[in-house]
């Protein structure tokens, strides 16, 4: 599975919305200087991230984004599927009906269980992890 640049950039995007304290809500400049990512192109991110539910947009002169659940609840594989899609090496495991050899597919148990553990590892993940991680984070300017 190779991931895009926008599933890249919408985690990074939500880690920055979480490390907002309380509801204070961040702006999207806020997020592309923080994260060197371009207005427009995080405009359309933060677009289906709200449709998908995982943030919310404040209005006014001291709106911006906020998360519409707890960190703990969003999951990367929450993230990876609205940008992604399926995460499936190959159409038949989504949908076996469009493979008529599917019933009697002897590959078909590899297929499944890559994706099953490729959605257990994002599943693994939720954003307050990330979060606290890159906090933990030391700055490679403070190494001696």
């Amino acid at each position: 599975m190779k991931l895009s640049t926008r599933s890249r950039y919408a985690a990074r995007a939500i880690i920055e919305i979480a490390k907002q304290t309380g509801d204070k809500p961040i702006t999207r400049k806020s997020i592309c200087e923080s994260q060197e990512i371009s207005s427009s192109y995080l405009e359309n991110i933060l677009i289906v991230l709200k449709n998908q539910g995982i943030i919310k947009t404040i209005r006014g002169p001291r709106g911006g984004y906020v998360l519409a659940k707890d960190p703990e609840e969003i999951s990367m594989y929450e993230i990876v599927k609205a940008f992604e899609g399926s995460i499936s090496a190959v159409h038949c495991v989504d949908d076996p009906k469009n493979c008529p050899r599917y019933k009697d597919c002897p590959t078909k148990i590899v297929w499944e269980a890559l994706m099953k553990s490729q959605k257990d590892v994002l599943d693994s993940f939720n954003i307050k992890d990330l979060m606290m991680r890159s906090e933990n984070q030391i700055s490679p300017e403070y190494l001696i």
